[in-house]
């Protein structure tokens, strides 16, 4: 395909999923997706490779593809005009319940040629505790509702049997619902473009265009590789705990860069976790496939093509490859990050003029729910914090980082939806660490819960251990949790699941970033 062609039919197809993401915030219900846009959306050729997605949440995009590839192995039924078919098992391409995915078959004069597919955060999945994300679950079955790939719409009619299981399994089931006739939307727009595009170029034009452009990212990720000394880099960190157990878990990996590859090696990491922090397979690629783009070449068309140069290898039954039923809500959010943490300290010595000091590390999850009237709420958002300095800026403070690219959820829009309150949003002065470039501060966000009854979850980590500084840099201040009742302030571990009473104020201090370079 000639050079100009290429580049046109890449921006058409590239705008796809972008205006999908934009139907999906604005017909979805929940603040969640609404105002802090926790969802993403891909297209994808025949063949199941991803040929553009939309630059919206990394451990989202980064395991889309495995539930392409679930639907192609698990799904019993031909696909049909009309059909989407729906899938949240962290086994069978999903990444933790919460985020669920739908995906459409593209067909042009009766042949498949394609697929649209979005994922989305709900806040309820039904499970033990509001919003889902339990601390101390051990199980998948303790989280929410488990859907193996199946027909959420048959030939554009909505199952009864799968509707019937998200009204009386999870919390709110009208805000669910709606949610997904949005995810819905968002897939019948992505197939209404992607069909005009193949009326005015035609499919032999598509076909070509799918294979250079993934052979295109796959070239520029190559050449970037190249620039790299050619060796092998160890690197270990560790979670503060998994929410059961005490105890530190280990992340270890060894990086081995061979011309214009790289093998990610998890070997020695911890195994599989009683708690809830086991990162799905599909995470663990993720989290892999948005540092390579990270360091390599970030303006390559993202695609599938981006992650050909990467090996990955992640011992079974692991931390970072669990066995089902282990439980995973946490994984997703926390462990993901820490993933990142540990590859770019593996890196730093390859790429010294991009690697920064470690971000905060953490997703800092709050979930909030209890009964509203006749029915349940459930809240759930992440909190930003303290980007890690780089070795050519400053880090950028109370911000969302790495492995999330959520906004926050405005005060005015949570306090309409929910009975709660926010008592302060603010930076958290002196959090980020000192260096020739300084580590971005944390946030302090303090939420008071105006409910009768309820329950509270906190998914955190970067609490015991700060992030990092690096080439010198100090690192910042770790993450803080508390619960103000009547008057006192009380800790609060990283990760808790317990009972509020009316008037709490559960208070959240995020960590900063780490400094870059010696101050002096």
């Amino acid at each position: 395909m000639d050079p100009v062609s290429l580049e046109v039919m890449k921006n058409a197809f590239t705008f796809v999923p972008e205006e999908m993401g934009q139907v999906l915030r604005r017909t979805s219900y929940s603040p969640n997706i609404k105002e802090r846009m926790d969802a993403s959306c891909a297209i994808f050729d025949a063949h199941g490779r991803m040929v553009a997605q939309a630059e919206h949440i990394p451990v989202h995009l980064g395991s889309m593809p495995l539930a392409i590839r679930a639907i192609r192995d698990f799904l019993r039924e031909p696909l049909e005009e009309g059909d989407q078919v729906i899938l949240n098992d962290p086994y069978r391409g999903g990444s933790h319940l919460n985020d669920i995915t739908l995906i459409k078959p593209v067909f042009w004069k009766d042949d498949l040629v394609g697929y649209t597919a979005n994922k989305a955060h709900h806040a309820d999945v039904g499970g033990i505790a509001p919003g889902s994300m339990p601390t101390g679950s051990r199980t998948l079955f303790e989280e929410g509702v488990v859907l193996s790939p199946q027909k959420f719409l048959l030939r554009g009619r909505m199952d009864p049997l799968v509707q019937e299981r998200v009204r009386k399994g999870m919390r709110d089931p009208r805000e669910r619902m709606g949610d997904l006739r949005a995810q819905v939307a968002a897939n019948n727009t992505g197939d209404r473009r992607f069909r005009a595009y193949l009326t005015k170029y035609g499919r032999p034009a598509f076909e070509e265009f799918a294979d250079e452009i993934l052979a295109y990212s796959e070239r520029r990720v190559r050449r970037a590789l190249r620039t790299a000394p050619d060796g092998t880099y160890d690197a270990e960190d560790q979670l503060d705990d998994d929410g059961v157990m005490d105890e530190p878990l280990p992340l270890r990996v060894r990086v081995k860069l061979v011309g214009d590859a790289v093998t990610v090696d998890f070997t020695g990491t911890a195994e599989m976790s009683a708690g809830n922090v086991n990162a799905p397979y599909a995470v663990t690629l993720a989290s892999a496939y948005y540092v390579l783009r990270t360091l390599t070449d970030p303006t390559a068309p993202p695609n599938q093509g981006c992650y050909r140069p990467l090996r990955i290898v992640a011992p079974e039954d692991s931390l970072l490859n669990p066995r089902k039923p282990a439980a995973v809500a946490a994984g997703n959010v926390e462990t993901s990050q820490r993933i990142v943490d540990v590859l770019l300290k593996a890196f730093a010595e390859a790429f010294p003029e991009v690697v920064p000091a470690q971000s905060q590390g953490t997703m800092n999850n709050l979930l909030l729910g209890g009964r509203r009237g006749d029915g349940e709420f459930a809240y759930y958002e992440t909190i930003g914090g303290g980007e890690g300095a780089l070795p050519f800026r400053d880090g950028m403070s109370g911000v969302q980082t790495h492995m999330t690219n959520t906004l926050n959820t405005p005060v005015e829009a949570l306090e309409t939806s929910y009975p709660l309150r926010v008592e302060a949003y603010r930076l958290r002065p002196g959090s980020g660490g000192d260096g020739r470039f300084r580590g971005g501060m944390g946030i302090v966000r303090s939420v008071r819960f105006l409910g009768e009854r309820g329950t509270v979850s906190l998914i955190s980590d970067r609490r015991r251990f700060p992030p990092r500084g690096i080439r010198g840099g100090s690192d910042g201040t770790p993450g803080r949790n508390s619960l103000l009742r009547g008057g006192t302030l009380l800790p609060l571990p990283s990760k808790t699941t317990m009972g509020i009473r009316k008037d709490d104020v559960i208070v959240v201090e995020t960590p900063g970033g780490g400094g870059w370079g010696s101050p002096d």
